[in-house]
């Protein structure tokens, strides 16, 4: 009941064939009792099967491409070539005993070799990558003004075989900065060849000699025959009716958030009889913020005479307010009417 007839045999075979399967036949002693272990691939599979093979190929191209990037070792260490510091853009680099001011501009440039090119597999691209910080520093590494830093991505040709990459900058130094020893302090990294290198280029500021203080005080005071002299007067005498100048740096007060000072002022000026001439207890407020934390701040005070004012000696009496760290500081100097 359950045998096939070799016909019915044949007919399954073809169908198999067409519908790309091996149906499970009823126990018969022929060839067709037991299907293929794995079944018959679909037609067009051929086809599908060279497609992806090709992709495949196509990926495995690419990565072998990427693979194959190679970074050329730099010739020598990274190294930080031709700097200095200009008084102006491409001007020659400052001597030893050159001296800048507050408030002058200083000029920097440099130059960078030793570093890494990253090279593609044909040997046409070829990159490197660096960065670079530059800070004008004091003799305490503490910055004069926020830094420059910068990013050299650049995609290099033959011709480049000995370019090295140049960089400028410049600063605008403090108005209140003590004279000094300072210094340009440059840091470069290379990201392809992971080194760094830095150095610092010294440079020289003049002007106002400060003592370092922790607390508050007067220092460098000078009576002056004019307001805008440059040197003080070695000895203090005046005649009725001139103008009495003098010029001061207060010393020692507290910084605030930001580098914020508040300080004030006031003079008092006594006869030769004891008795007052002048009394200004607030001649001046000064409030500010910088960058740099400074190190002193300038006064100046002056008193009128007549022609009627009596001859003899005077006693200035300044009084200085710390009004963020709450100190006051007093000092006397003499001078005289002839």
């Amino acid at each position: 009941m359950n045998r096939l007839t070799r016909s019915a045999a044949r007919t399954a075979k073809q169908q198999a064939k067409t519908d790309g399967y091996y149906p499970i036949l009823p126990s018969q002693p022929s060839l067709f009792q037991h299907p293929p272990a794995f079944p018959r691939r679909p037609r067009g599979y051929r086809t599908l099967d060279a497609l992806c093979r090709f992709c495949v190929a196509v990926l495995a191209a690419n990565s072998l491409a990427f693979a194959f990037q190679s970074t050329k070792a730099a010739e020598g260490p990274l190294q930080i070539l031709a700097a200095g510091v200009e008084t102006s853009e491409d001007a020659p680099f400052v001597s030893s005993d050159f001296h800048f001011l507050p408030g002058d501009y200083v000029y920097f440039q440099f130059q960078i070799a030793g570093f890494a090119i990253k090279t593609a597999a044909n040997g046409e691209l070829r990159k490197i990558s660096l960065t670079y910080e530059i800070s004008p520093q004091d003799s305490r590494g503490v910055a004069l003004t926020p830094p420059v830093t910068g990013l050299i991505n650049e995609e290099l040709s033959a011709e480049d075989k000995n370019w090295t990459p140049k960089r400028r900058a410049s600063f605008l130094l403090p108005s209140f900065v003590a004279a000094g020893e300072f210094h340009v302090h440059l840091t470069i990294k290379d990201l392809i060849g992971d080194t760094s290198a830095e150095r610092d280029l010294p440079f020289h500021i003049g002007g106002v000699v400060v003592a370092p203080s922790t607390v508050l005080g007067v220092q460098d005071f000078q009576f002056l025959r004019k307001e805008d002299d440059s040197e003080p007067l070695e000895v203090p005498a005046y005649r009725p009716g001139d103008k009495i100048y003098a010029r001061f740096d207060m010393t020692g007060f507290h910084l605030g958030a930001g580098n914020e000072y508040h300080l004030s002022y006031g003079v008092t000026v006594n006869r030769p009889d004891g008795k007052p001439y002048l009394n200004q207890q607030s001649a001046a407020e000064l409030s500010d913020r910088s960058f740099y934390p400074v190190p002193f701040v300038p006064g100046e005070v002056s008193v009128t005479t007549s022609r009627d004012t009596a001859l003899g000696s005077y006693v200035l009496l300044l009084t200085v307010r710390d009004v963020a760290g709450s100190q006051i500081y007093q000092l006397k100097r003499a001078f005289t009417v002839e």
